[in-house]
């Protein structure tokens, strides 16, 4: 059977399953109900990378079961739990079978559409008197100086990157295949992964070069020699 018997693969740095739902959240929920259960050592929950069914998301993959799960939302997850990781019987209405194998995205302008409407929640301000909710990161001088360092906050990963002068926040993994993007560079305004070059605009995170999708930013603010980022509720 080998290490685990279940591997669940939740897509948190796709092109769309991050910005259709707070899959880093996902997993957090995923995770804590296999501790509360026992089941840790047998289940093994895990971040993925872009599944290429991008816009049906978000999505999340059992193997060996080979099962797949499209448009997953937070109200499903006790019943993906209970019923297929505890009881080992997949939920039929959220499984998906596009009818073909391989890559399966939806169409350029319901990708586009898609992109909007999260840019759209993004920049929309919190509610009246609802103040952003700040969580310390670390110290600030455990970032290197115009360098960049992943840190895990409240379960979320991060990276977080000195471009010379300030501290700015992006998901840890490129958008193209889930690389680490500490193992990359950057020179004050490129950040480059260096596994198929993909280039981010280090103040942005929006695409460059050949990038096809930019990186998912996040608030982060200094304060008395400490770093503190607002992840979404």
């Amino acid at each position: 059977m080998g290490q685990y018997e279940r591997h669940v693969f939740v897509c948190t740095s796709g092109e769309t399953c991050p910005e259709q739902g707070d899959t880093e959240k996902f997993v957090k929920i995923l995770r804590e109900r296999a501790k509360q259960v026992g089941r840790p050592s047998d289940v093994r929950i895990n971040k993925a990378g872009c599944f290429s069914q991008c816009g049906r998301g978000p999505m999340i993959v059992f193997y060996p079961d080979d099962v797949w799960y499209a448009g997953v939302q937070e109200s499903d997850l006790e019943e993906i739990f209970t019923s297929h990781i505890v009881n080992g019987r997949p939920v039929e209405r959220l499984r998906y079978d596009p009818g073909k194998p391989g890559a399966n995205k939806v169409s350029e302008a319901e990708l586009a559409e898609i992109k909007r409407a999260y840019a759209a929640r993004a920049q929309a301000p919190p509610p009246a008197g609802q103040a952003a909710a700040w969580t310390r990161v670390g110290p600030a001088a455990e970032v290197p100086a115009n360098g960049m360092k992943e840190f895990s906050v409240d379960g979320t990963s991060v990276l977080i990157v000195h471009t010379g002068d300030a501290y700015v926040a992006f998901q840890p993994m490129c958008p193209h295949e889930a690389i680490p993007l500490e193992q990359g560079i950057h020179d004050g305004s490129t950040l480059t992964c260096l596994e198929h070059m993909w280039q981010f605009d280090i103040r942005t995170g929006a695409p460059m070069g050949d990038a096809l999708e930019g990186l998912r930013s996040y608030p982060l603010k200094e304060e008395g020699g400490a770093l503190y980022i607002a992840l979404p509720a």
